[in-house]
């Protein structure tokens, strides 16, 4: 029994040397015979488009094929996985980054964020709860001490807050 289709076949004949050729192209690419050809075939369609103009408002899967150098897949996997990402995920990531000049963070990454902004917020009041009852005890000294850690606390969260802010808006632009 034949296996079903997904999408429909394009299909030609070629003389037993260009096959041969075709194979081996595609070998040297670490790719099927099937997986060159629908390359080529979207090459040329994507070059001759009737709509290549309008080319900015390309959807988000629009792809692009990226050859390594020997070692470099295995670093750049090792890299990925130490933020939790996929490759390609991470591959993209650093393209946004380079190419809008910016530095959009991971997903985890901006909810670990997150989670330090409330721990400060937490931080910060439990400061405010111990300096009143250091005032309350004219504990003149640990009061001032007291006051300088929590300026310090509410100046971390308001900078982690900010890098947050900033990242969000940077990945939610219309243009991102």
């Amino acid at each position: 029994m034949a296996a079903a289709s997904r999408d429909p076949l394009i299909a030609t004949r070629a003389s037993s040397d260009t096959k041969a050729r075709f194979a081996a192209l595609a070998a040297a690419r670490g790719m099927t015979e099937s997986r060159l050809l629908m390359l080529l075939i979207d090459t040329v369609l994507e070059r001759n488009s009737a709509d290549a103009s309008s080319r900015s408002d390309a959807s988000a899967t629009e792809r692009v094929t990226v050859r390594l150098r020997p070692g470099d897949r295995a670093l750049l996997d090792a890299r990925a996985a130490m933020r939790r990402m996929k490759s390609a995920s991470y591959v993209v990531a650093l393209i946004r980054a380079h190419v809008r000049g910016q530095a959009p963070l991971p997903k985890d990454e901006i909810d670990a964020l997150k989670v330090t902004v409330s721990h400060l917020t937490a931080l910060r009041r439990q400061l405010e709860e111990t300096a009143r009852a250091a005032n309350a005890a004219a504990d003149l000294d640990m009061l001032r001490r007291l006051q300088e850690t929590a300026t310090h606390v509410e100046d971390v969260r308001r900078h982690v807050a900010e890098i947050v802010k900033t990242n969000l808006m940077s990945w939610e632009a219309s243009d991102a």
